[in-house]
């Protein structure tokens, strides 16, 4: 399985910049207030994930949504932290803890949920890599290096600002069907008044 993993591409397409990197599918999601924007775009369909990380990547259990944030407030500033994008199921009470968890920011982070879909069962990453040629290693790297530089950064978001990347969640159900009936839940942190402007985005109609 791995094998045929490494094999589904020699390259991996890099995510577009810009607006383009969000898609113009129904699955696409917008809030507006008081000068706030967030769009959010879950990545379900496996088409798009091996084109842009080289995994299936539900099927590996890992939940992908493209976040883009804009702040055209005349003069808050937010601070945005990707932990406080909290995917919760479907079923689940917006009292409730949700029953997945982003993962960490930085290297360690993209790194890791690059590992989780590339060692299948049995973590069988290393000895495959010794027997494999250079090209599907160059590969395996290349998904790496997209799951780490596509991540969304934690930063303040001042007025007139855009922000924008991928977070990452997992252990999400591996049947491709995580978003139905999920949301997510977000805390945005005014840094001045450091008031919590909280809202919750549900991910499917």
């Amino acid at each position: 399985m791995t094998v045929a993993l490494f094999c589904s591409g020699c390259t991996t397409a890099k995510v577009p910049e810009g607006p383009s990197g969000i898609s113009t599918a129904s699955t696409v999601r917008t809030w507006r207030e008081a000068g706030m924007e967030i769009t959010l775009d879950p990545f379900v369909e496996p088409q798009r994930t091996r084109q842009f990380f080289g995994i299936n990547a539900a099927a590996e259990g890992i939940g992908i949504v493209f976040a883009r944030i804009s702040n055209s407030t005349p003069s808050q500033t937010f601070l945005i932290e990707k932990r406080n994008f909290q995917l919760v199921p479907a079923g689940a009470s917006s009292a409730q803890q949700a029953a997945t968890n982003s993962i960490e920011r930085g290297i360690q982070g993209g790194q890791g949920i690059a590992l989780v879909g590339l060692a299948t069962s049995g973590g069988l990453l290393g000895g495959v890599l010794l027997g494999v040629g250079g090209n599907m290693i160059s590969h395996s790297l290349q998904i790496q290096q997209n799951f780490i530089e596509k991540e969304m950064p934690d930063q303040t978001l001042a007025p007139g600002q855009i922000m924008e990347g991928f977070i990452y969640y997992r252990p999400v159900p591996r049947d491709g069907g995580w978003s139905r009936g999920a949301s997510v839940r977000i805390n945005l942190n005014e840094t001045k008044s450091q008031k919590t402007l909280s809202i919750t985005i549900p991910l499917s109609q």
